[in-house]
């Protein structure tokens, strides 16, 4: 049972517990958590970074810590914990497709929605962080779970991956109307001339 006389924790405390999860020590952290209140989860942060304690976990490749830490408070406490973030505008989820962590990937974004469109500082979004340092995996399960395209295709060949779009048709339809709303003006106009190919 938690010692509900703690309020707040050090600078160094946090760090303390900073470091045990992205180290993965689970144990330690047990221990901390069964006297330090869950609520101070929302309070650890790097002073100078501004990263928390589930970035450290994220970014890290720790799962287990992850949901266990996020496990420990109210739904929409760890919602928003997993979405916090640091100096530079990173979400844990950021951190965690730029490390190729693709299980943590998934359960920030199906658990605890994360936002694979949220950008950072640098204008870069979790797709483009997962692409930018060849973590085919992530990039792989966000092109299948988000794409806006139906028709693609994802083809893995040992160490590479293949995404092959199949063409649409948006361009066709669109030119197609457009030479509607011209050949209909010019009509309006008195000015329109058929050539075989509108009457097709």
């Amino acid at each position: 049972m938690s010692d509900q006389s703690i309020t707040s924790l050090t600078q160094e405390e946090m760090d303390a517990v900073l470091y045990d999860a992205r180290e993965g020590d689970l144990q330690t952290l047990q221990e901390i958590f069964s006297e330090v209140p869950a609520h101070l989860l929302k309070t650890i942060k790097d002073e100078y970074t501004l990263s928390n304690i589930i970035h450290m976990a994220a970014g890290n490749g720790h799962l287990q810590i992850l949901t266990y830490l996020l496990g420990l408070l109210p739904r929409a406490d760890a919602v928003e914990l997993a979405s916090q973030v640091n100096d530079t505008g990173n979400t844990p989820l950021h951190w965690a497709a730029y490390n190729g962590h693709l299980d943590i990937v998934k359960v920030l974004v199906e658990e605890y929605e994360g936002d694979v469109y949220a950008k950072n500082e640098a204008g870069h979004d979790v797709m483009f962080e997962a692409e930018n340092n060849n973590r085919e995996e992530v990039e792989s399960w966000l092109l299948q779970r988000f794409s806006v395209e139906e028709a693609f295709d994802v083809t893995e060949d040992g160490e590479n991956t293949k995404i092959t779009y199949k063409p649409g048709t948006e361009s066709k339809e669109a030119d197609e109307k457009a030479k509607e709303a011209t050949f209909t003006s010019e009509i309006e106009a008195g000015t329109a001339s058929l050539t075989v190919e509108d009457r097709v």
